[in-house]
């Protein structure tokens, strides 16, 4: 929840987040539905503040390259990029040129398959409402 904050702060401004979700992660229960429906109605809710985008990857995208690991990577206006990289093996931050270049590739592959930013934001809303309202 602290680091939540930082979305929320005035100053300096709050970074940029742009989060792409596997379609399989409204539907997979990883709490009670109750929590379930909460988690997704504020991800709804976060998607609308004009410095969050969250899109969804379809199930459509099949076999896609974001089910090999996740991924964060952290843009600075006066440092260099980083990655940070999870997958079976482990995870890692890395700096290097060859390694950025190939997480942001894989990046952008992953947006040109995800939804635009308002059909996620509606498909997450009628996952939460079908899926875990009881």
């Amino acid at each position: 929840m602290a680091r939540q904050q930082i979305l929320t702060r005035e100053e300096p401004s709050p970074p940029w987040l742009w989060a792409l979700i596997d379609e399989g992660v409204l539907y997979r229960p990883v709490g009670s539905a109750p929590v379930m429906h909460d988690q997704l109605s504020h991800l709804v809710e976060r998607s609308r503040w004009p410095h969050i985008t969250i899109q969804v990857v379809p199930y459509a995208a099949g076999g896609h390259s974001g089910l090999s690991g996740a991924f964060i990577i952290a843009d600075f206006a006066a440092e260099p990029s980083i990655v940070y990289v999870a997958d079976a093996a482990g995870s890692r931050v890395a700096e290097d040129a060859p390694t950025l270049s190939r997480v942001a590739l894989r990046f952008e592959a992953l947006r040109s398959e995800s939804l635009p930013k308002s059909a996620s934001r509606d498909l997450i809303a009628k996952v939460a409402k079908e899926r875990w309202t009881s």
